[in-house]
């Protein structure tokens, strides 16, 4: 159980410590949606959306995106602290993204307005299960910057110990300026290329550079 002592590296500690249980409770869907996607002529990867309240009080979201060639758990750890509010942890390999109640609160203000704090919570994480982010040369709050690319707007925080990443506030597209939304493009493109091998990234770049060519050539 998690409480409103707890610093976040002790939290994230006790959040690692569900992760094989939560694992264990679904290897049979795994398995399941890897059978069914060998079997099928549809190359679109399929997700799969559980929820799982563990007996340690943390609620899971667990995404798994299955495609032809690999499959992919994603976890999410939530929890809410009496006085405190809704908070979440995103797990990455060697990363954990913490969010507080305050970003929650940007996020239904700025970009969901969904009424109830767990459903807004959820809508979140759901859509931004898989993060890329960025540290940043620029400090707030007095430590390093970073920032994470959302499905929708773009998220800062703060570099923390023990890979922990923490944001706090959820900025829309309409709010942010112009190398705010540089660093949004610049993000999209790391999260949208960065299961690809060096073959396809490869001839991405050279298909850009193509393009990029295009527009130069074109009389003014």
């Amino acid at each position: 159980m998690i409480v409103a002592t707890m610093s976040l590296e002790e939290k994230l500690a006790r959040v690692r410590a569900d992760v094989a249980r939560v694992l264990r409770k679904y290897e049979r869907k795994v398995a399941e949606m890897q059978r069914a996607m060998k079997v099928s002529r549809n190359k679109v990867p399929t997700l799969h959306h559980a929820y799982y309240p563990s007996p340690d009080h943390i609620d899971w979201i667990v995404t798994i995106r299955c495609t032809k060639k690999r499959d992919k758990v994603f976890l999410t750890a939530w929890w809410h602290i009496n006085g405190v509010g809704l908070e979440a942890m995103v797990l990455g390999v060697d990363s954990a993204f913490y969010f507080d109640s305050h970003f929650f609160q940007r996020y239904r203000i700025r970009e969901s307005d969904v009424v109830g704090a767990a459903d807004n919570l959820r809508t979140f994480l759901r859509a931004n299960y898989d993060i890329t982010m960025k540290r940043l040369d620029t400090e707030r709050h007095g430590m390093r910057e970073a920032a994470g690319v959302a499905h929708d707007g773009l998220f800062v925080g703060t570099v923390r110990s023990v890979g922990i990443i923490a944001f706090d506030t959820y900025l829309s597209n309409d709010m942010l300026r112009g190398d705010q939304q540089a660093l949004q493009r610049e993000l999209q493109y790391h999260a949208h290329t960065k299961d690809w091998n060096a073959a396809r990234l490869q001839q991405y770049r050279k298909w850009l550079d193509e393009v990029a060519r295009m527009f130069d050539d074109e009389p003014e």
